[in-house]
């Protein structure tokens, strides 16, 4: 059998966006309860793959290399809880263009390599809490300023305690912060 590896796209924070991020999401916990996002696995997904074979993992980093990305602020500055899935998150009241361009590049370069990828529209959020007791949230924090720089490719790893990540490819104008 031939072995896979469950991976998705993402913007992943530098360590003050991480930490700001971190301490919003300890303010949610406490109001909702759930689990917590580990401050080491804060992203904000662009491109869920799910399970992609081993061998095609090049494919994936050629196709992600013919994506252009120019620097661009992406300010979090609303908080929310969806029902249906238990998930509270901080996000954009509005997606810039820029981080809007870089998923749909990203969707026709996957999907010209041939991969399948969850096509359901995307919503730009960071996924602080999980199994969180949603309720109406006042939905205004105080902004985090993310300048996003380069996106990521992420294996992810299922353990007992939520999932584990890492950073199998990166793209763009260097780190972000």
């Amino acid at each position: 059998m031939e072995r896979s590896a469950r991976v998705f796209f993402a913007l992943w924070p530098g360590e003050s966006v991480r930490a700001a991020l971190h301490d919003q999401g300890r303010r949610l916990h406490a109001e909702l309860a759930g689990r917590l996002t580990r401050a080491a696995s804060i992203h904000m997904t662009l491109l869920f793959l799910g399970e992609v074979a081993e061998t095609r993992l090049d494919a994936l980093h050629a196709a992600a290399a013919g994506v252009s990305i120019e620097p661009f602020s992406l300010l979090l500055e609303r908080t929310a809880c969806w029902r249906h899935n238990r998930i509270a998150w901080v996000g954009p009241v509005r997606t810039p263009p820029a981080l809007e361009d870089l998923v749909a590049q990203l969707r026709a370069r996957v999907d010209e390599a041939g991969f399948a990828f969850d096509r359901k529209p995307f919503a730009a959020h960071v996924t602080l809490v999980r199994n969180a007791n949603c309720r109406p949230l006042d939905d205004t924090i105080q902004p985090i300023e993310w300048t996003v720089r380069d996106f990521v490719l992420v294996r992810s790893a299922r353990e007992a305690g939520g999932s584990d990540y890492a950073v199998i490819g990166r793209w763009g104008g260097g780190e972000v912060t």
